[in-house]
């Protein structure tokens, strides 16, 4: 009784009254039938009358204390009690009755007030499950779906309209973040595999055009973005080259299917993948003439044993070439052997995949596999016989002779005892790495440092320009600037950084990251919180 009316057990007489008649002034919005309306109000009313008086409440409160209290509620007054115990937040027992009362021949309008009952007492559990840090996205769609469903098939296609189209608006606004949570399950948790299905329904769903918008405010290339670091390579293929015909694929989805088809490849030693992801960067070359993919085919040839090819992509035999890339050429002829293999294995960094992210591939991984190897010899690749091609320091000369091909006359290949990183100063300056989470939370820790040396008391700018660029770049320099005129300054350490997401351009080098960050400060003024940042060499924008 105190429940229902929302009252409290110290509550007075006139506390009481002012419960009830603040229950019967909000009557439930949705549509529950006359009878259980009257009824309601009538179970209200009884409690309101049991607790304003001073002696049916000590008697009630007695059995309450004793747990000997039993109210025994009348069959027609069943749909009333239901819908003031869902009210109260009894959504268990509003469950367990409500199903085993469906079980029974009812008449048309007692069961509709039975369902929408349950249905009300499931969109609490929803609620419930989104106040969760985090919130629990696939709990909340699980039982908002049993809701929709339970009012469509055991109530009536009109019951609670209204009530049907919130739940199905809410279901397609968190439906993006359920699936993505799905995706994120161990990979064997049978569960996941809705995920999958969900990622279809939303892409295949919205169609063509990057910038379409679905639940979520995501944009259909940022949620197919989320998705893919959730995705396996071969999972992102199989979607790939699953969807039907008519939603033909943006230039993203088609490079990072080639990219996941040259991961399968390397983790399954299945050389025949790559052939096809050259194909998808053959198909790429000629429908983006803005974007040059020349270095990718140039690599994929080298896997596949081309070395013409190779040399043609690259453009190393000829200075006019316009695939000729100078940085690249000029790292290849200063680095040699291990320039080269130190070229392929920096452009083998696959962070958009779920099973490859924390793998760093060795090429003499891939090469000294057998079936690599049969591969290569029914190609009549000279590289067949260069199965050592990326072990540097362990070179075979016949590895020697097959390399010389891919480079100009009169270079010189170094000693292979020569250990040459692509990470280095000069790697630095000619060939930008491809961006990961490790890259993104090195340069995040970074932007940190110099952040706290510019707030600091020596106010510190000169290192700005090290880490920033563009708008972020002035912004701070300004702000500094500002803090150091003032006289200000703040003082914090750096407690952690973790790298939630990273997103990558089509480029491979530059990518939007969003990273939680944590810092102590004096005074117990310590704090936690996220940030987005667009970033490349340098951080450009901060949010």
């Amino acid at each position: 009784f105190y429940k229902v009316l929302g009252a409290e057990t110290h509550f007075l007489g006139d506390g009481i009254r002012r419960a009830f008649e603040a229950r019967v002034s909000k009557p439930p919005q949705y549509g529950f039938s006359t009878e259980a309306l009257i009824a309601r109000r009538q179970i209200l009313q009884a409690a309101c009358d049991t607790l304003s008086n001073p002696t049916s409440r000590g008697d009630y409160n007695l059995g309450l204390a004793d747990d000997t209290l039993t109210t025994h509620v009348p069959w027609d007054k069943v749909p009333g009690a239901l819908c003031v115990l869902q009210e109260a937040g009894e959504t268990e027992v509003v469950l367990r009755v409500g199903t085993s009362l469906l079980l029974e021949r009812l008449s048309k309008s007692f069961k509709q007030d039975v369902v929408l009952a349950m249905a009300l007492a499931y969109v609490d559990l929803s609620r419930d499950a989104m106040t969760l840090r985090p919130p629990d996205f696939i709990g909340c769609c699980e039982v908002l779906e049993r809701a929709l469903k339970l009012l469509q098939e055991e109530g009536a296609s009109n019951l609670a309209s209204d009530l049907q189209a919130q739940i199905d608006e809410t279901l397609e606004e968190i439906t993006p973040c359920c699936v993505l949570e799905l995706l994120a399950l161990p990979l064997d948790d049978k569960k996941r595999e809705e995920g999958l299905h969900g990622v279809r329904n939303i892409l295949w769903t919205v169609g063509r055009g990057g910038a379409a918008v679905i639940g979520g405010a995501f944009t259909r290339e940022d949620f197919m973005n989320e998705s893919f670091l959730r995705m396996t390579a071969a999972e992102q293929v199989e979607l790939f080259y699953a969807t039907p015909s008519n939603i033909p694929p943006e230039s993203f989805e088609v490079y990072g299917v080639a990219l996941a088809l040259v991961a399968q490849a390397f983790v399954g030693k299945e050389p025949h993948l790559i052939k096809k992801a050259d194909d998808l960067f053959l198909q790429l070359q000629q429908t983006k003439a803005e974007i040059d993919f020349a270095l990718d085919r140039g690599l994929c040839s080298l896997l596949l044993g081309d070395l013409e090819a190779c040399r043609m992509w690259l453009g190393i035999d000829s200075e006019t070439s316009p695939y000729r890339n100078p940085a690249i050429v000029e790292f290849i002829v200063d680095n040699s052997l291990p320039g080269l293999c130190k070229l392929l294995e920096a452009w083998l960094v696959f962070p958009r995949f779920r099973d490859t992210q924390d793998i760093h591939f060795k090429l003499g991984d891939y090469y000294d596999d057998p079936t690599v190897l049969r591969y290569l010899e029914r190609m009549d690749s000279p590289l067949a016989a260069a199965a050592a091609i990326a072990k540097i320091g362990a070179v075979k000369s016949s590895a020697l002779q097959a390399l010389q091909k891919v480079f100009p006359t009169g270079v010189k290949i170094m000693c292979a005892g020569i250990v040459v990183g692509l990470v280095t100063l000069a790697g630095f300056k000619y060939l930008p790495p491809k961006m990961d989470a490790r890259l993104a939370e090195t340069l995040v820790r970074k932007w940190q440092n110099v952040k706290s040396q510019a707030l600091g008391p020596d106010h510190c700018l000169t290192k700005l320009p090290e880490v920033l660029d563009g708008r972020m770049l002035k912004i701070w320099t300004d702000r500094a600037a500002e803090i150091a005129q003032h006289g200000w300054f703040w003082q914090y350490t750096l407690v952690g950084v973790t790298v939630d997401s990273v997103i990558v351009f089509l480029d491979g080098h530059r990518a939007t990251v969003e990273a939680t960050i944590q810092e102590a400060a004096p005074e117990h003024n310590d704090s936690t919180y996220t940030t987005r940042y667009e970033m490349g060499w340098k951080i450009t924008e901060g949010a």
